[in-house]
């Protein structure tokens, strides 16, 4: 993963993360946390939320599902530490081939975070 999530998610108040989990089941596709259990994810510390979403779902998915609802919680400063870290080298696809250089910028990121997600 090209950012670490433990220690974003680490910053959330007990109630933020509450809302986190929330939000991360409204975003599309819901499909990708359908194998894992809503018990288990409303029980998650972040820390172990971190580890549930990197093991169990697409890169690319959590990547971007993150910095949206970061977004959508008005949590800009942790958004904006997920983009940066992402743009380390720059985006990889789910099949790890770089992006365009274009695809850092965060305009072609927010089209790549409301575009479908291929099997």
């Amino acid at each position: 993963m090209d950012f670490n999530l433990r220690p974003l998610l680490e910053q959330l108040e007990l109630e933020e993360l509450s809302k986190f989990k929330s939000l991360l089941r409204t975003l599309p596709p819901q499909d990708e946390l359908q194998h894992v259990s809503q018990t288990v994810v409303d029980e998650a510390s972040g820390q172990q939320l971190a580890e549930i979403l990197t093991t169990r779902c697409p890169v690319f998915w959590v990547e971007m599902v993150t910095i949206q609802v970061f977004d959508k919680m008005n949590r800009t400063d942790l958004s904006k530490r997920a983009k940066e870290e992402l743009r380390g080298p720059c985006i990889l696809t789910s099949i790890g081939s770089p992006l365009p250089e274009k695809a850092c910028e965060p305009d072609v990121m927010a089209w790549h975070a409301s575009s479908p997600i291929l099997p």
